[in-house]
């Protein structure tokens, strides 16, 4: 399996894990705190990265897209 698969893979379930941080300390601290706040950077962060992953990987020919049109 190819590197750049393995680690696209793990940033979508920090991704996740940001998100769900995000949600626990919002409902807990009802919105007195910068935790929300900083588990949603994290997460803008790296959505970026994984966009950044996607673009390196399409151009350098690790990652081919479907083909849609036979």
């Amino acid at each position: 399996m190819n590197i750049l698969k393995i680690i696209i893979g793990i940033l979508f379930v920090l991704i996740v894990a940001s998100l769900i941080f995000a949600l626990v300390s919002l409902v807990k601290d009802r919105g007195r705190s910068k935790r929300t706040v900083n588990a949603l950077t994290l997460r803008v962060i790296l959505s970026v990265l994984v966009f950044l992953c996607l673009l390196i990987g399409y151009f350098s020919g690790a990652l081919l897209p479907h083909n849609i049109v036979p």
